[in-house]
């Protein structure tokens, strides 16, 4: 049997949350077997609207929901809808009820989006999209969820089929890294400017102090060249090919985050592609960044400005100790987090629909 998969992705391969959940996965999936065909929502030029910090573009969001609509209704000849968080963003879940109709639904979530309907400001709204995540979890044949916070959330919500993939990387993109420490201790940071201003703040105090004690480089990826003046770094417009250059040539990874609700739901993927290029992470332990780095194993947890310098320093002062780390890390990559791992689990669960 070859399932034909329907594929509704939010972006191309430069958003990176359709890359990693389901983009990566389409040639491993067809090489068991499976038909895909996917279809984005949102268009390039949206994606780099929002990370130079403008407004999004009222008519190019319209004519991206038209033509969602559209796909919806004339590609129907499917055995399974392979859905990213929702169809169509602030639709009602009637109308994707009525849309998805019958269909074989598997849903996606890597991220704790549910929260992003709960805190509209408006009651008027949030009485009217509150409950949309949680309809299409009861809705879905399967969910898949980035990690266990996100799983219990579904269960909690009333889905009757969970399933948990955490994000993962291609490892063979990172075969030739060199696992040996570079002359220079290299710090790295990778994202986009949204996440920038949200987690480089943390570390921002204690990294320029790092970087004032010690003969040290830093280089942060995805980030805008106006953010964060303040640290000495070179700032790298993000691509695939940066990540597969770049990475490897770390000394340690960084992955700070505020304790909050949204931050518990990540599923940790830049701590996942600093492990794939053989580097410990310094992460913070929230959420699964705590499970995926093991304390002094793999990488440090860093709880406090002190913690980040500390662990720096002792990286920076013991090499044998960096490259065991990030030896142990690329080991970890391979054995958990490998992309052809979970589209073997991916397709299992498309399998396992079709039988019900």
């Amino acid at each position: 049997m070859s399932p034909k998969i329907l594929a509704f992705t939010r972006y191309d391969r430069t958003g990176a949350s359709s890359r990693v959940r389901f983009l990566q996965y389409i040639p491993h999936l067809e090489h068991m077997g499976a038909q895909v065909t996917v279809r984005q929502l949102l268009p390039p030029d949206h994606l780099n609207r929002l990370y130079e910090g403008k407004s999004r573009a009222p008519l190019i969001v319209a004519a991206a929901m038209a033509q969602r609509l559209y796909y919806v209704i004339r590609d129907h000849n499917v055995d399974i809808i392979w859905l990213q968080r929702e169809l169509i963003p602030f639709a009602p879940y009637f109308l994707e009820k009525i849309l998805l109709g019958h269909q074989k639904l598997v849903v996606d979530f890597d991220d704790a989006h549910h929260l992003y309907y709960k805190n509209l400001p408006s009651s008027l709204v949030r009485s009217i999209y509150g409950s949309k995540v949680e309809n299409l979890m009861q809705r879905a044949d399967a969910v898949v969820v980035g990690n266990q916070n996100l799983a219990e959330y579904a269960h909690a919500a009333g889905a009757t089929n969970v399933k948990v993939i955490p994000s993962s990387v291609d490892v063979r993109r990172f075969k030739e890294s060199n696992n040996e420490t570079p002359n220079d201790f290299q710090i790295g940071w990778i994202g986009t400017p949204v996440t920038a201003k949200q987690s480089l703040p943390i570390v921002c105090e204690p990294l320029i102090k790092f970087l004032s004690d010690f003969q040290a480089k830093c280089v942060l990826i995805g980030v805008s060249k106006e953010q964060f003046p303040e640290i000495p770094a070179d700032r790298l417009a993000w691509s695939e090919a940066v990540e597969e250059n770049i990475l490897p040539q770390l000394s340690v990874g960084l992955c700070p985050l505020d304790d909050t609700p949204w931050n518990r739901g990540k599923s940790g993927y830049k701590i996942i592609q600093y492990m794939a290029s053989g580097k410990p992470a310094l992460v913070s332990p929230v959420g699964i960044a705590k499970e995926i780095v093991e304390h002094g194993v793999t990488g440090f947890h860093c709880t406090s400005a002190s913690d980040w310098h500390s662990y720096l320093t002792q990286l920076y002062q013991n090499p044998e100790l960096r490259a065991a780390m990030g030896s142990r890390a690329m080991t970890e990559a391979k054995a958990k987090y490998d992309s052809a791992l979970a589209a073997e689990a991916l397709y299992s669960i498309f399998e396992e629909c079709l039988r019900d």
